[in-house]
């Protein structure tokens, strides 16, 4: 259950041995005083340990407890002090304390007790940190009764790590995550001088997340950037897309077949982008997933090709010649439904293509369709393996282990869509998303 109330943590410094007064006890009061806390924690060495307890004795009215170093010496050893400052702040904030309620004071103990606990105040991103100033004497001691709290807000570092982590998970392609940074972000401007940074970061982690789980409609409506600037970041711009890749986007995230404006473009474009989605499930060891969009690669080469030539295998018509006559010389039967339309499963359709290619006499398409239509070129990673894939009927996956076979296939296949018309390679180039950087995929580095 989350507490409201705020919580200050300071270290606890030696003070001058005959001046505990004015050197400890007025300054720890300033502190004290300047906030109001549901929890003060006193961080001591073993050897300032004596002074926590006495600022425990002179200061009943303040909620204080005394937190020290286990062992003596580790007041100069900075990794000691880490750990042990920040299992301080953790047990805080497993009680409930709010991380932006927590002050971290740092101005007193040694600088190895002031950077940890700087460091951990950061690491749990704490909403302030705060030193205490004044007038200095000839040792460079503050006066007494010159002291002044100084807060600051960690914000500005915690954006710039922020912001680099963000750039660090696009090119992994961890795109869910840069918008778990960055709540509410493209709309909402975030405050600081890293804002426009946050604000196209955020953008690009909506639209090629958007893309690359096939909502090509909400990608193209990202790729808008309605109410961005014109300019990006430097620091963001490799994350921005071509025209050649909005245009594609534009294909994908029109009307689809039968109703496409052109039916055999629209899975051309389709294809191009299984295939690039493709080869990033394969560098994220999604071996099953590869496979699945391999598969529905080689299904589209069929339906283009024969939208090419006006059949849609989902609406045949019965009495078209060509049809007929494919039927005849198959000793096919069908059952027309009510408007004499029949449907024709993905095998009969690779033969009805290779039966139309071999009449129109060009050499490449019949080729083509025969790839189409026998598919003993893909090995054990034809049909059986897909039927008995996890993700089609089976119940292990085939794949694991296999990437560099994995890869083979989807380079044979690569190379039969690129075959298969002149643009389709620049379709597939523009479905690639060239900023990613996945350990492992040489493919993606560019």
């Amino acid at each position: 259950m989350d507490k409201e109330g705020k919580v200050l943590i300071l270290t606890v410094g030696q003070g001058t041995v005959d001046k505990l007064e004015e050197t400890l006890v007025t300054p720890f009061r300033r502190s004290f005083e300047d906030g109001q806390w549901q929890r003060i924690v006193l961080l001591p060495s073993k050897e300032t340990e004596r002074n926590a307890r006495l600022l425990v004795e002179q200061f009943p009215q303040f909620p204080l407890e005394v937190r020290a170093l286990r062992k003596p010496g580790q007041e100069d050893n900075t990794d000691a002090c880490f750990r042990h400052f920040d299992d301080v702040i953790r047990r805080l904030l497993d009680e409930g304390f709010r991380a932006e309620n927590c002050t971290a004071d740092v101005t007193r103990g040694t600088k190895a007790m002031t950077a940890a606990l700087a460091m951990a105040a950061m690491a749990h991103r704490l909403g302030c940190l705060r030193y205490i100033t004044g007038k200095r004497d000839e040792r460079g001691m503050v006066i007494a009764d010159t002291e002044s709290v100084v807060n600051v807000a960690p914000e500005r570092a915690l954006q710039r790590l922020d912001v680099n982590r963000a750039v660090d998970y696009l090119r992994a392609g961890n795109y869910r995550a840069v918008e778990m940074l960055f709540p509410g972000a493209p709309k909402q401007l975030y405050e600081g001088h890293m804002k426009e940074e946050i604000r196209f970061l955020a953008w690009a982690g909506q639209f090629w997340g958007a893309w690359d789980r096939f909502d090509y409609k909400s990608a193209r409506l990202h790729g808008q950037r309605n109410g961005m600037p014109t300019a990006a970041p430097p620091a963001t711009r490799e994350f921005l897309p071509s025209d050649e890749q909005l245009l594609v986007l534009e294909t994908l995230a029109g009307e689809a077949p039968p109703k496409a404006r052109d039916n055999a473009g629209y899975c051309r474009a389709l294809a191009a982008d299984l295939l690039a989605n493709a080869e990033r499930r394969l560098a994220e060891g999604q071996n099953e997933e590869v496979l699945v969009r391999l598969y529905r690669v080689l299904e589209l080469l069929g339906q283009l090709r024969l939208f090419l030539h006006g059949i849609d295998t989902g609406a045949v018509r019965a009495d078209d010649e060509r049809v007929s006559s494919w039927i005849a010389s198959r000793s096919l039967t069908f059952q027309p439904n009510e408007r004499g339309l029949i449907q024709i499963p993905r095998q009969l359709a690779a033969d009805l293509l290779l039966f139309l290619e071999k009449q129109t006499g060009s050499d490449k398409n019949t080729a083509i369709a025969q790839k189409l239509k026998d598919v003993s070129w893909l090995g054990e990673w034809g049909p059986e393996m897909r039927n008995t894939s996890i993700l089609i009927h089976g119940f292990r996956a085939r794949s694991r282990g296999r990437e560099k076979e994995l890869r083979d296939l989807l380079e044979k296949i690569r190379a039969l869509y690129f075959d298969e018309d002149s643009g389709n390679e620049g379709l597939y180039q523009a479905c690639r998303f060239e900023f990613l950087r996945v350990a492992g995929d040489r493919s993606q580095v560019s």
